[in-house]
């Protein structure tokens, strides 16, 4: 019996020992929360959640642990914050309405970095999200009043915009900021990119997003008039996919996600209208999930019964990487000579998509 104390006892002080190293506590307070609402904690990348806990008086514990620093949102109800989450100790205040813009946050190096730009943006990010709701809810009188809402929040997004990628390139040696340029890098010049992939610290050369960086600079990048890359990928159901198998069809290669709205749009459209696809036509999705049951939940709910597959390897695996996927809904058509020979970007929300696809291959 002594012994079993003892144990426990040693069981208790190691415990209460445990310090930030051993993963990341978040202890937050939002104003204005009811009791025993959810929140969760998001990893973007994995697309999983780390945590989740119950408010008691507007307050919550998140607590786990990240291999890297890692970007998230902690969502609440219908808001959400982001939030840089490393393995330390973090403070999280904000009042339940816009927490987007309204939350302090306190942690890391990462955090830190992240409370910065958003304090450069802040202004820009006041006008946008103001515009954009008088927008939506017809707080306008006129017409014209309508066309200087959309003029406010399209130049007050671009300056934004510009602050965040310029920001980016400066602190491209944290993780942070290097995940800004890779999410940008169609868009930075080559010779800035190389320079910063050149000069990246130990501690990030071998993080996902370098190594997609890596690929995108030094490896064969998807072009329209070129052949298209070959790939092998995994069905939903574990077989193994090759996309040369196609070769000799016409082919609509779509990259999309569960968690991205005009994709799911773009395949309930693909299922409902599926016999005016072309016989020559062969339609391939792939999914960009890291999470493998979110892409089979959304496969199921959108019907998709043509060819489905992924690498499982997320927003910075090598072939969305190689097809220059920056954002979701990217897809390309391909000649039955296996030639990129158009790339779209989006989703045709009037529903003419087969049909250009139609008079795309008839032309040829």
């Amino acid at each position: 019996m002594k012994e079993l104390l003892k144990l426990l006892f040693i069981t208790l002080i190691l415990s209460s020992c445990k310090t930030s190293n051993d993963g990341f506590i978040i202890n937050g307070h939002i104003e204005g929360l009811n009791d025993s609402t959810l929140i969760t904690l998001y990893d973007l990348d994995q697309e999983v959640n780390l945590d989740s806990a119950i408010s008691i008086n507007g307050n919550f514990k998140l607590s786990g642990k990240v291999e890297y620093p890692t970007s998230c949102w902690i969502k609440c109800l219908d808001e959400y914050a982001n939030i840089q989450v490393e393995n330390v100790d973090i403070t999280f205040e904000s009042p339940i309405k816009d927490m987007h813009l309204n939350s302090a946050i306190n942690g890391g190096k990462e955090q830190e970095l992240q409370n910065k730009l958003k304090k450069l943006q802040r202004p820009y990010d006041l006008i946008y999200f103001g515009a954009v709701d008088s927008f939506m809810n017809k707080k306008y009188s006129d017409d014209v009043e309508m066309q200087n809402l959309i003029k406010r929040f399209s130049e007050s997004q671009s300056a934004s915009h510009e602050i965040y990628v310029d920001f980016g390139k400066k602190h491209s040696n944290s993780f942070y900021g290097l995940n800004i340029v890779y999410m940008n890098r169609q868009s930075i010049p080559r010779d800035t990119l190389e320079a910063i992939f050149q000069n990246l610290p130990v501690s990030i050369e071998s993080t996902p997003t370098a190594k997609a960086l890596n690929v995108y600079l030094y490896e064969k990048i998807a072009k329209i008039g070129d052949s298209f890359i070959d790939f092998e990928a995994n069905t939903i159901d574990g077989q193994q996919f090759k996309l040369s198998s196609l070769k000799g069809q016409y082919i609509y290669l779509s990259f999309w996600s569960a968690g991205c709205r005009p994709c799911r749009m773009e395949n309930k459209y693909l299922s409902e209208n599926f016999d005016q696809v072309p016989d020559n036509l062969s339609i391939v999705s792939f999914s960009v999930d890291k999470n493998k049951a979110a892409w089979v939940n959304a496969s199921k709910a959108d019907n998709i019964n043509w060819h489905n597959v992924s690498d499982n390897a997320g927003t910075k695996g090598k072939i969305k990487t190689q097809y220059q996927v920056q954002a979701i809904p990217t897809s390309f058509l391909i000649d039955k000579d296996g030639v990129i020979i158009k790339k779209f970007k989006g989703f045709d929300r009037n529903g003419n998509l087969i049909e250009k696809l139609k008079e795309t291959i008839d032309k040829i």
